[in-house]
């Protein structure tokens, strides 16, 4: 026969509430703690029982193999990607800011004819100021062509010459064709 044990009612305090959870995160830390060293033991186990690890053939005591080769140097790394462009050049004066146009324009005949305008606009002179209206620079823009452009209006003379020239290919297609256009309006 059985004897019949009644425990005392259970009743839960706020100790209690935060215990619980507690063991578990404890019981939790321990068990990856203990799975940790048992992984770790495992693999050094199976390592010293490798065949290679007792010298050759698996026999306690016989010569130990030559060691490794070095392992072969890593791949050179890949070539760096090529260069930004260089800034414009730093050189000043009319001739320099022709040959930065020349280059930019290619062709011999189509740099002519920007030649030509732009000597009749301003003589390539980066500050040459309209007095009777806002037009400024080698191009002699107005302050509202700077804007059409992309580019601010500045003093830089390789940036007033980039602008011109996105101006001249939206409007007019190439620098002849604004050549052309300013000989018959005298502006262009």
């Amino acid at each position: 026969m059985h004897d019949t044990v009644q425990h005392a009612p259970v009743v839960a305090t706020p100790a209690d509430d935060t215990a619980a959870p507690r063991r578990r995160t404890l019981r939790l830390v321990t068990t990856v703690g203990a799975l940790a060293l048992a992984f770790t033991f495992a693999g050094q186990s199976a390592a010293q029982a490798a065949p290679g690890h007792w010298g050759g053939h698996g026999r306690p005591g016989a010569a130990a193999p030559a060691p490794a080769p070095a392992p072969a140097p890593a791949p050179a790394p890949a070539p760096a990607p090529a260069p930004a462009p260089a800034p414009a050049p730093a050189a000043t004066g009319v001739q320099a800011y022709k040959d930065y146009a020349k280059g930019k324009v290619g062709d011999a005949t189509q740099f002519s004819c920007l030649d030509k305008l732009w000597q009749a606009e301003s003589g390539w002179n980066p500050n040459a100021q309209n007095p009777t209206s806002t037009a400024y620079g080698i191009a002699q823009f107005l302050d509202s062509t700077w804007a059409s452009t992309g580019i601010a209006k500045t003093s830089d003379p390789y940036k007033q010459i980039d602008a011109g020239l996105i101006y001249i290919e939206n409007r007019y297609g190439s620098p002849c064709a604004a050549w052309s256009f300013h000989q018959a309006n005298n502006w262009y």
